[in-house]
């Protein structure tokens, strides 16, 4: 597990998805989610889903990826368009994007989530998780983490301001017409209404990670970021590496979302969006 230092200042050509995998996801963030997201997961739906499109005769200018945790499965989705063809613009969005690498006392440093979460401590080029697995309990490396936590803990207000880092893949974060948004699904975005071609919610509308109530929110916000008729939205969730279950919806000029595929067992939000469940 390399550290943020290490991480970010490695260069690109050295960057692996393995090295990637390694760092992102020892990365536990405030809401409990984990930043890792496995290359390749979603190969066989991007195939699918362009397919559909190169059907339709659909041009894609303006993508929204919605919770794109690391932004690995971003790149592929945007390589997958570029070699049918296609060559958007690409608004990238998650809870947590942006973080500040800061210096602490002893040569130490943290990585930092902006309302002070700590996502890492590096003590004298040594990685430590601020959480704990069963096994850290067996290793000792709990006793070290917590020690870690508690001499350098209360030194993280008092750090000066840091080095700003984005929490995603080098890679995607130096590519070309690709905009990086911390976004929470739940609140209505004024700047991404209307604007999309095609939306994509990969591992996000579970109904595990939100009450009734915000599910509902987030439905309905989503929608609104549709360009118009004939703009196309997937929500898929996969539950193991290539168990995908998903639906893809197209816009009518009637402004209803029409089931276009399944995937699985569908999507299991589905009917939120086709309006035959009712709201919370």
């Amino acid at each position: 597990m390399p550290t943020a230092t290490q991480f970010f200042g490695r260069p690109l050509d050295r960057i692996s998805t393995r090295y990637e995998a390694r760092f992102f996801g020892s990365l536990k963030t405030g809401n409990a989610t984990f930043k890792r997201t496995e290359a390749g997961r979603m190969a066989a739906i991007d195939s699918l889903l362009v397919q559909r499109l190169t059907e339709a005769g659909s041009r894609i200018d303006e993508l929204l990826d919605l919770g794109i945790s690391s932004g690995t499965t971003t790149i592929e989705l945007v390589n997958a368009l570029r070699r049918s063809g296609q060559v958007p613009h690409v608004t990238a969005t998650d809870r947590l994007i942006h973080a500040k690498l800061v210096k602490l006392p002893w040569g130490c440093r943290a990585l930092v989530e902006p309302g002070g979460h700590v996502l890492q401590y590096d003590v004298l080029g040594a990685p430590i998780r601020p959480w704990r697995r069963r096994l850290d309990y067996v290793t000792g490396m709990a006793a070290i983490g917590n020690a870690a936590k508690r001499l350098l803990g209360p030194q993280v207000p008092d750090a000066a301001a840091g080095t700003p880092v984005a929490l995603v893949t080098p890679h995607l974060a130096r590519m070309k017409n690709v905009s990086l948004i911390e976004d929470d699904v739940t609140r209505l975005n004024p700047a991404l209404i209307g604007r999309f071609d095609l939306i994509r919610a990969a591992n996000l509308l579970n109904r595990h990670y939100f009450s009734a109530e915000d599910m509902t929110k987030a439905v309905a916000n989503v929608r609104t970021y549709l360009r118009g008729p004939g703009a196309w939205l997937l929500v898929v969730r996969t539950l193991n590496a290539a168990d995908h279950h998903g639906t893809l919806f197209r816009l009518t000029a009637d402004d209803e979302l029409e089931i276009v595929e399944r995937y699985g067992a569908g999507s299991e939000v589905e009917a939120l969006f086709t309006g035959k469940e009712r709201p919370a």
